[in-house]
């Protein structure tokens, strides 16, 4: 295990309701109902719940219109879950820029929201000279500690899937890493939720992307790396 980023929580409280996929509100334990920036646009109803706990932070812009930022929810086993994206890119680029623990070794370069066509790629690595392209998915999902993505359909998510395989044709390297929030024994696209992304994620898998499931746990303000997860293989059971 080892500690790559920190975040400090300034309240708990209970979750009231969702109004929208950007707003929530909660009940703080000194009472007050606070509307709170949701900056996760999965649906997380296992873990936004009216009365379960949540963690939330104050916005680093006292203009904002709102205050509060949402951090991490209770999952039901008690682990403290993280669900807000906007950490994705600073615990992303720790893993990476680290090579004891990144997939990727000791890195030439390192580009952030590198254009391609008329998308963005999270990260363009360069490496001996070979390009790497790699995509940054959260994943807060886990049932029967199966961890799993993604929880509705995501057609941005299809979409990256298929760039990569473009970049591969043309001689890059291409690469998704799953930066996965509850404690699991194993990764596996959700075949139930998008089909579609399910098929295109063994597709790019054959085709040479490489995936890297990495469990990372919330604990006491500390994103701490724990390992890879294996993926499960495609089975003639699930319709992709």
């Amino acid at each position: 295990m080892k500690k790559i980023y920190e975040i400090n929580c300034d309240q708990k409280g209970s979750f009231i309701e969702r109004p929208n996929r950007f707003i929530a509100k909660v009940k703080l334990d000194n009472g007050s109902l606070e509307t709170v920036h949701v900056h996760d646009s999965g649906r997380i109803r296992e873990l936004l719940f009216e009365g379960n706990r949540v963690n939330i932070k104050s916005a680093s812009n006292p203009n904002r219109k709102t205050k509060w930022d949402m951090i991490s929810a209770l999952s039901d086993d008690g682990e403290e879950i993280l669900i807000n994206s906007a950490y994705h890119r600073y615990i992303s680029e720790n893993i990476i820029r680290d090579p004891e623990i990144s997939p990727f070794g000791k890195l030439d370069s390192l580009r952030a929201e590198v254009k391609y066509g008329k998308s963005r790629i999270d990260y363009m690595l360069t490496k001996n000279g070979e390009n790497i392209w790699v995509e940054v998915k959260g994943v807060s999902l886990s049932v029967d500690k199966m961890a799993m993505f993604p929880d509705a359909p995501s057609t941005r998510a299809q979409k990256h899937l298929k760039e990569l395989m473009e970049l591969l044709e043309k001689g890059d390297k291409a690469a998704v890493l799953l930066l996965i929030f509850r404690k699991s024994e194993c990764f596996r696209p959700k075949w139930e939720t998008d089909p579609v992304f399910s098929a295109l994620f063994y597709e790019a898998m054959e085709r040479g992307v490489e995936i890297y499931p990495v469990q990372l746990e919330l604990k006491d303000g500390n994103i701490n790396y724990k390992g890879l997860l294996p993926i499960e293989e495609r089975n003639e059971r699930k319709p992709v």
